[in-house]
């Protein structure tokens, strides 16, 4: 009855917190079974991903729909210059970034999870069609080009990192350049997507666009943080405002440290002194 009625809650204050209430009643059900098992929930357990952790990645990009995390920097010269590159979703059926696109046909793709309830993978895919399962670019006819891959789950997120050639010459792969590219991204949310030959739901997919020379990843990390704009300014902190940080944003940005935490005040006192936690997709 206990996990019943917390399932029912999350559910009821998603709309007022906006917190994507699928993800939130797992949380909950986890913090509440491992406590009847006479288990301790870590701080670390209940805290997402701070924008500004210590990373040797220089570079860094957020978007605040889906929550989306990018770092990155560049390795060697010439012919063989790499990306290594690590982006955060939060799903463990699968998430991936496409490269070089405004939407997911004839698009470049990186697709995997970093373990959780399911098997950790990751693959250098093609998506030919759109909204439809891609081919690996070894099904086409390519190559794998992904190099020193390192897959996590960690805080109900994926953490995908992987090297790659700039130019793989591989024809399924696009160029990565030192300069603004379209970016595609997407995750696998329940209850509309269940596995990895699942559609994602309509709205758990964007379109970005990134500096990839990392010019502006200051910029990036300051917005992140609801700093961007040097106050509330323009921003609409009324309860129920859009301008308002979800659950997830006020942990990634230290407000709260959980769920548990979650209230319309502590968004709405945030949003007066920092801002609208907004998007920094232009940036």
């Amino acid at each position: 009855m206990k996990l019943l009625n917390i399932v029912v809650a999350a559910a009821l204050l998603a709309p007022v917190y906006g917190c994507k209430w699928a993800g939130l009643a797992r949380k909950l059900v986890m913090e509440v079974e491992e406590k009847e098992q006479g288990k301790v929930v870590s701080e670390s357990a209940v805290r997402t991903p701070n924008p500004l952790k210590e990373s040797e990645l220089p570079y860094y990009h957020y978007d605040s729909i889906g929550d989306f995390e990018m770092r990155w920097g560049f390795v060697n010269e010439g012919k063989e210059e790499r990306v290594d590159l690590e982006f955060t979703l939060y799903s463990d059926i699968f998430v991936g970034i496409g490269f070089g696109c405004t939407s997911s046909k004839m698009c470049d793709m990186v697709v995997g999870n970093g373990g959780g309830r399911n098997s950790a993978f990751v693959e250098d895919y093609f998506e030919v069609d759109g909204d439809r399962e891609p081919h690996t670019d070894e099904e086409l006819g390519g190559t794998n080009d992904l190099e020193d891959v390192v897959l996590k789950y960690e805080n109900y997120a994926s953490v995908l990192r992987f090297k790659r050639k700039l130019d793989t010459g591989d024809k399924w792969d696009a160029i990565i350049k030192k300069g603004w590219m379209d970016l595609v991204y997407a995750w696998c949310e329940e209850p509309f997507c269940v596995d990895t030959h699942s559609a994602h739901a309509p709205g758990s997919w964007n379109i970005i666009s990134v500096d990839m020379s990392g010019a502006n990843s200051e910029i990036a990390k300051e917005i992140a943080l609801g700093r961007g704009k040097g106050g509330s300014g323009d921003a609409d902190c009324k309860a129920g405002s859009e301008d308002l940080c979800s659950c997830s944003q006020l942990m990634k940005r230290g407000v709260i440290d959980s769920f548990d935490d979650c209230t319309q005040e502590a968004a709405v006192e945030y949003c007066e002194q920092h801002g609208t936690c907004g998007s920094v997709a232009t940036y």
